[in-house]
């Protein structure tokens, strides 16, 4: 890894359809070099994957996290996680080391469609749970896929071509609490459902596919960023090659803390790439990268410098492994439609 990895990676965190011609450009590179160290990168696994982020809340639904801790004696982790994780609603699915063991993210339409799902994920699980919670989320306080090794500060030409960089193109994109919902065409879902599965498909392709000119492709994907269903064209980097382990620290504080306060932390932590407002038995969640202990309980004193008055208490979560992420899931796709085809 060189310099110049490091620039196409932190170009690709912030926008992964940014064309290779603008990234040779910004590192002074030819087009072909630029090919080559993109190829290397994902080869090498230092980028994890592309993600087409979305807010469903603008969609119609509200994610939900569920932590469980399995019975003591289950063999079959590994294949349960793995049935868990094809699961329509499910967007994410996380293994710990702590007190709980496994995260899985979801979307649901309301509370009943929560339980019905929760009741399906459990069978999955044999209904070998020990302990469970579930956190509503509200809304984010930080999200970037920036580590400081990351952040350099690269300048590019962002324009409006097939990468929408000069709408779309950012360093950080929580979702704030306010939202307007909108309700996507046929054409929308589709297009949402394609860019899913890879976020850097052509305009020329999607065209191709849904029948219809690449200028009306063009013009539906910004209204979806204008909207705010389209958040961000995001690379994962894989920043345990870097030597990282990631951390989730779950934070109960006390009613009513301002949230000027819980935001206050965040303008100096720079090894956080999200931290989220959560209803239920915690409510903050923030993940965070350490290389060591020191820079791990540096980043919690840190985080406490400016919070601790609020605190109740925390739990400390490392992570294991990453099984699935997928933010535009079958199951939304499939909910969309059909209320498309019973109106």
């Amino acid at each position: 890894m060189d310099k110049k990895d490091l620039q196409i990676m932190e170009i690709y965190a912030q926008n992964c359809r940014i064309p290779t011609t603008t990234i040779a450009k910004a590192l002074k590179l030819s087009k072909d070099t630029i090919s080559y160290k993109i190829n290397n990168l994902i080869k090498q696994k230092h980028i994890k994957q592309n993600i087409l982020f979305i807010d469903s809340r603008v969609l119609g639904f509200t994610r939900y996290h569920i932590l469980l801790r399995f019975d003591i004696g289950v063999k079959n982790k590994q294949d349960i996680i793995k049935l868990i994780s094809k699961h329509k609603y499910v967007m994410w699915t996380n293994s710990f080391i702590g007190r709980y063991d496994l995260q899985i993210i979801l979307d649901a339409t309301d509370s009943f469609h929560l339980n019905k799902i929760r009741e399906e994920l459990f069978e999955l699980c044999e209904n070998k749970i020990k302990e469970y919670i579930i956190l509503t989320h509200l809304s984010d306080l930080e999200f970037t896929q920036l580590n400081p090794i990351l952040n350099l500060n690269t300048k590019f030409q962002k324009k409006l071509d097939h990468s929408f960089s000069n709408i779309l193109c950012t360093k950080s994109f929580p979702v704030s609490k306010d939202f307007v919902k909108y309700n996507p065409t046929l054409k929308e879902i589709e297009i949402l459902n394609i860019l899913s599965q890879n976020p850097q498909e052509s305009l020329i392709n999607i065209s191709r596919e849904l029948n219809i000119d690449r200028n009306t492709v063009k013009k539906k994907i910004i209204n979806l960023i204008e909207k705010k269903v389209i958040i961000n064209f995001g690379a994962i980097p894989n920043l345990s090659k870097q030597g990282f382990v990631t951390y989730f620290l779950l934070v109960r504080i006390k009613q009513n803390t301002p949230h000027e306060i819980l935001k206050k932390p965040f303008l100096k932590l720079q090894n956080i790439f999200y931290a989220g407002n959560f209803i239920g038995d915690y409510d903050l969640i923030l993940y965070f990268n350490a290389r060591n202990p020191e820079e791990l309980n540096s980043s919690i004193e840190l985080f406490k410098k400016h919070t601790e008055e609020y605190i109740i208490h925390y739990d400390l979560l490392v992570q294991d492994k990453n099984y699935n992420w997928i933010q535009f899931t079958k199951g939304i796709y499939e909910n969309l439609k059909k209320k498309i085809y019973t109106k």
